[in-house]
């Protein structure tokens, strides 16, 4: 096949092999073929990834999930309808920041409850499929969304002397 090498690796044009570079040429060949090994990728799939590549934020700190109820072992033992109706808490953590998150489902959008630690002068983003929301964190560190469209959330904390802090996006 013209552009591969004799193991029919991708090669990009130009370019010499380096090392690990044959497992590149084959990221780069999933990522270049027409569809993926479930079928081909549709439009909205492709939408989706444009704009969650379109929200990124570079220049923030990217926070780790540290708790989840949803995951929470005694959940697993637990009817999930009647789990449907609890809240969902969960807790980011971030070296300069921790923030707590509890999420009520309200008919087809979310109450989002949250407390950041330490407290400070900070606005809270709420980014969604919809486009984002801002939301003043009060002294506590305490903030509240009250209708947050259901899907994906991404969380990004706003501090004037200080890099951003971004929460994973996760479905509500």
């Amino acid at each position: 096949m013209k552009g591969s090498d004799s193991a029919g690796r991708l090669r990009r044009p130009g370019r010499a092999e380096e090392e690990g570079e044959p497992a590149v040429d084959r990221l780069i060949a999933e990522l270049e073929a027409e569809h993926g090994p479930y079928g081909p990728v549709g439009g909205a799939v492709r939408a989706a990834a444009r704009a969650a590549y379109a929200a990124r934020r570079d220049d923030a700190v990217l926070t780790e999930i540290g708790d989840d109820s949803v995951s929470a072992a005694h959940t697993r033992v637990r009817d999930s309808a009647v789990l449907a109706g609890e809240p969902r808490y969960l807790r980011f953590d971030a070296p300069q920041a921790s923030v707590g998150l509890e999420v009520t489902v309200l008919d087809e959008d979310r109450l989002l409850v949250g407390r950041i630690d330490p407290p400070g002068p900070t606005e809270a983003e709420i980014r969604t499929a919809q486009g984002s929301a801002w939301t003043p964190v009060d002294e506590h560190g305490a903030f509240v969304a009250p209708a947050v469209p259901a899907g994906p959330i991404s969380l990004v904390l706003h501090h004037p002397d200080d890099r951003p802090v971004a929460t994973p996006w996760l479905t509500i």
